[in-house]
C-alpha cells in the first residue's frame, strides 16, 4: 500500500489560502489519504508535544523531522543535536533529515570549504552515535542551495560514503537545480534510498509566481507530481523496482493553490502506484 506524506508547511499554507483553521487543514490533508506529515524542528517551536498533540488529533503521524545544523563552524554537535534529540524522542519519530550546515560564496579558499564540508561530516558521525541512543536513524537530502556542499549527486555520495550512519532521502525535483539529471542521480545513489521526498519542476508558472533560478539559469516553478518536466514516472518505476517500500513526501513549496496542487498529486501518485 503506498504511503503518502506531506509538509506540516504545505498544510499550514492550506490553511492561510483557503481560510481554515489548522486543524480543518489537517482534515482536508487525512481526506487525500495522506497519513504522514514532515514536521521541521523548526515547525515545533518551544511545545513539540502540543504540535504533535494537534497533529495526532487529526490522525495523522509524523513521518520525519528535518532539523538544520551549523557543523562546519560549530563543533559543539551535543549543544545542536541534543533539542532535536529530546523532540524526535518525545514524539515517537524515527527519523532526522539532516542539513549540517552551509558553505556561503564568501569562503573562496579551497582549503577552507573543504575544513567545513569535513567539519560537516564529523558533525553528522557524532550526531548519528547520539541519534542511535534514541532509535532515530540520519537522512540526508540534494538541498536545493548552492551553499550546501549536498546540492549534487556527488555531494550526497560524498557524504553517504563519509558517514555510514546517514542514508539518503532522494528528492526528484532537486538535482534539476543544479542541472543535474534526476535518472542519472539516482543511478549514483540508489542503494542508500530510504526515503523519497516526491517534488515536480515546471519551466513556467501562473502570473506573480516566483521561479527558483537553476544553476543553469533556467527557472523552476512549483507545480503538482506529475505535471511538470521531471522524470517521476520513471523513477517511480525503478524505486518498484528496487523494492523500495516506504513513504513518499509530496512537496511543492510555492504553490498558489496549496490544496488543489496535493489534491492532483496524490491523485496521479495514487495511479502510478496503486
Amino acid at each position: 500500500m503506498t504511503k503518502l506524506s506531506t509538509f506540516y508547511d504545505h498544510v499550514t499554507d492550506i490553511a492561510r489560502q483557503e481560510g481554515l483553521s489548522l486543524p480543518e487543514a489537517l482534515a482536508a490533508v487525512k481526506a487525500l489519504g495522506i497519513d504522514l506529515l514532515e514536521v521541521s524542528y523548526q515547525n515545533l517551536g518551544q511545545d513539540p508535544e502540543a504540535v504533535g498533540g494537534v497533529i495526532a488529533r487529526a490522525g495523522l503521524n509524523i513521518s520525519t523531522v528535518p532539523a538544520y545544523f551549523n557543523f562546519g563552524v560549530d563543533p559543539d554537535v551535543e549543544a545542536q543535536s541534543l533539542p532535536v534529540l529530546e523532540a524526535v524522542r518525545a514524539l515517537g519519530v524515527d527519523k532526522i533529515l539532516v542539513i549540517p550546515g552551509f558553505i556561503p560564496k564568501e569562503v573562496t579558499d579551497p582549503a577552507e570549504r573543504k575544513a567545513q564540508r569535513d567539519a560537516m561530516a564529523a558533525g553528522i558521525n557524532r550526531l548519528a552515535e547520539l541519534a542511535d541512543k534514541y532509535g532515530a536513524a540520519l537522512l540526508m537530502e540534494d538541498y536545493d542551495n548552492a551553499a550546501a556542499p549536498f546540492s549534487t549527486a556527488a555531494g550526497v555520495r560524498g557524504f553517504l560514503e563519509d558517514c555510514p550512519g546517514l542514508d539518503c532521502c532522494f528528492d526528484t525535483g532537486n538535482f534539476r537545480f543544479m542541472a543535474e539529471d534526476e535518472l542519472a542521480a539516482y543511478a549514483l545513489l540508489r542503494d542508500r534510498v530510504r526515503y523519497v521526498h516526491l517534488k515536480d519542476r515546471a519551466y513556467t508558472g501562473g502570473p506573480g509566481e516566483w521561479g527558483l533560478p537553476a544553476a543553469d539559469g533556467q527557472k523552476l516553478y512549483a507545480c503538482p507530481v506529475g505535471y511538470g518536466a521531471m522524470k517521476i514516472a520513471e523513477l517511480l518505476a525503478r524505486l518498484r523496482a528496487d523494492g523500495y517500500a516506504g513513504p513518499y513526501a509530496i512537496e511543492h513549496y510555492g504553490a498558489p493553490k496549496m490544496l488543489d496542487y496535493l489534491t492532483r498529486s496524490a491523485d496521479w501518485v495514487r495511479a502510478q502506484l496503486g
